[in-house]
């Protein structure tokens, strides 16, 4: 049914789809990952706002390492630097703040630590939030399903007969 090259065309992308939902799915589908637009200057000059942050949860998280976690006050992680660890208590800091943040996290609130920096990418998610930017690129990709294609001629090799 499948010519040889067609069919390991179709193993190597479902292959390279699987290992990639395997590495970046978010936790909200089911993955280990938790993405986070980074917003206000806390972080600067590591990251900025805009910047996509990919948290990724581990079984220890150290001093230095950049973290995200949960408050109850805020909808998305913060994402901060892990200052010291005392008591099974985290405290964390923006890099730019002059401050410590002021709840101490324990382990079990912490989403996870910064695992890719994607950079700027997350002001072009923001922007699909807005309802017509969102609305435009629906449109777009409904006009793209449903726009008629051609059919390509088949040209068949050997003699044509005239007749």
């Amino acid at each position: 049914m499948f010519p040889g090259s067609t069919l390991l065309k179709i193993l190597c992308t479902l292959l390279a789809i699987t290992a990639g939902w395997w590495l970046l799915a978010p936790r909200s589908l089911g993955g280990s990952d938790t993405y986070v637009v980074v917003s206000g200057p806390s972080m600067w000059p590591k990251l900025i706002t805009g910047d996509l942050v990919v948290l990724r949860s581990t079984g220890q998280y150290h001093v230095g390492e950049i973290a995200g976690y949960k408050t109850q006050q805020l909808r998305s992680p913060v994402v901060h630097q892990i200052v010291s660890v005392s008591n099974n208590r985290f405290t964390f800091k923006g890099i730019n703040n002059s401050f410590v943040d002021p709840s101490n996290p324990k382990q079990s609130n912490i989403v996870g630590r910064m695992w890719l920096d994607l950079g700027q990418t997350g002001r072009l998610l923001r922007l699909t939030q807005l309802p017509a930017v969102g609305g435009a690129l629906i449109f777009a990709a409904c006009g793209y399903a449903l726009w008629p294609r051609r059919r390509r001629r088949q040209h068949r090799l050997g003699r044509r007969s005239c007749a």
